[in-house]
């Protein structure tokens, strides 16, 4: 029997968790892990295009390198379904 007070709340610690973005090349088949947009296969080197390339091309105009974004950026309906996963 837990002898505790019934109305003592606990808290969970809040965890640092890092999400991970998860991406199969196309090519190789190497799976790829990072926190950031992949930008080149690490097996192959085969090159990708960052996430919404097309929305992200005609928006303001920057450094093709500053189109890749962190994880924490992404949704999960930003992901190309069977090529990427955020984990």
């Amino acid at each position: 029997m837990d002898n505790k007070d019934p109305r003592e709340t606990t808290h969970l610690e809040k965890r640092n968790h890092t999400r991970t973005i998860i991406k199969k090349c196309h090519v190789c088949g190497h799976i790829n892990e990072s926190t950031r947009e992949i930008e080149k296969c690490g097996q192959c080197g085969k090159s990708f295009l960052p996430l919404n390339y097309f929305t992200k091309i005609h928006g303001p105009k920057g450094k093709y390198e500053d189109l890749f974004c962190d994880v924490d950026e992404l949704c999960d309906t930003e992901t190309i379904k069977g090529l990427y996963v955020i984990w």
